[in-house]
């Protein structure tokens, strides 16, 4: 008896590439036909969109002639003697007095609520994160590299200079007002008003005092130097003494290091150059690096009335379209 083999179906679990191909190309033939409607819709409505377009670029300049331009000043500052936290604290109080109007507080500063119509202050680091970080590691790997020479005075100075200028960072204060005259002139008395400050002008008052001090103090220590540096010139000139060098005795036989002695006077020299630049660059509670120029304020393209109305035109027509053809297929299923 012949034994019957079982039949397989392989129909169920292997994928027709013929149907598969069919899916593909009905799926792009789909794809074309959506491009095929929205070309023949655009078509359609071409004069409508354009027309819009066109007003909208109308009603932009209209509205551009009639709105007053905003001008601005950006200033460029540095906070000192650790003032940044005051700096920010301040100038936001400024502006909700902006905000809310107050003649008393103004009134201080000799400046007319009236003159402040679209007046707006803003501050901001000069700094790019990316930039900062950058140099952080950098500087962090140079002053690893200072280390082993700590024990040299000239790689302390370098680590100083170094700390001290990443610790201050240069800000831009914006001024943003409509009148030329009016908003430079309320921008300076702002600038005076943040500057007045009881707190910091005492510390400013300090600050100078002491580095005066050490100046003087310096100087004073670099003329005995000098003098001394001198004496030792005129012995050795007249008694042509056979000593060590860089050595003399004196009449009370003290010895005297002349070497040391210059590289003293090299210190105080670099320590006087150096608080002759702090007293020249820290003389109020923010140095004014640059002020700045009246300018006009440049909006972004997508900020600018020529771009914004035209699309808002266009974007309401599609949207109104879109409505109509959602109403159309709903009376058709009723």
């Amino acid at each position: 008896m012949a034994e019957n083999q079982p039949v397989k179906n392989t129909s169920s679990d292997e994928i027709d590439l013929g149907q598969l191909l069919k899916l593909i190309g009905n799926g792009f033939k789909k794809v074309g036909n959506v491009f095929l409607y929205a070309f023949l819709y655009l078509k359609k409505n071409m004069l409508i969109l354009i027309g819009l377009v066109v007003v909208g670029v109308l009603a932009g300049f209209l509205l551009s002639t009639i709105v007053e331009k905003k001008l601005k000043t950006e200033t460029i500052v540095r906070p000192n003697f650790e003032s940044k936290d005051y700096v920010y604290d301040v100038i936001d109080e400024i502006q909700a007095n902006i905000y809310s109007k107050d003649t008393v507080f103004f009134n201080q500063m000799g400046v007319d609520v009236a003159d402040l119509e679209g007046f707006k202050i803003e501050i901001t680091p000069i700094t790019d994160p990316e930039e900062a970080k950058e140099d952080a590691e950098q500087d962090l790997m140079y002053l690893e590299l200072l280390q082993g020479f700590k024990e040299e005075s000239f790689a302390v100075d370098i680590m100083r200079s170094v700390l001290t200028q990443k610790s201050i960072v240069a800000h831009r204060i914006t001024f943003t007002y409509f009148d030329a005259d009016t908003g430079s002139e309320v921008a300076q008395k702002i600038l005076d008003y943040i500057n007045n400050n009881n707190y910091f002008k005492e510390v400013i008052t300090a600050f100078r005092e002491n580095a005066q001090l050490r100046i003087d103090q310096n100087t004073m220590l670099i003329g005995q130097i000098d003098n001394l540096v001198n004496n030792y010139s005129k012995t050795l000139n007249n008694k042509q003494l056979e000593k060590a060098p860089g050595t003399v005795i004196l009449e009370n036989e003290s010895a005297l290091n002349i070497s040391s002695l210059l590289t003293l006077k090299n210190r105080f020299v670099k320590e006087i150059e150096e608080k002759r630049m702090e007293l020249s660059e820290q003389k109020n509670l923010l140095s004014v690096l640059n002020m700045g120029k009246t300018q006009k304020v440049r909006k972004p393209l997508f900020n600018n009335t020529y771009v914004i109305i035209p699309l808002v035109l266009v974007g309401l027509f599609f949207i109104l379209s879109f409505i109509k053809f959602l109403n159309k297929k709903a009376a058709e299923l009723q």
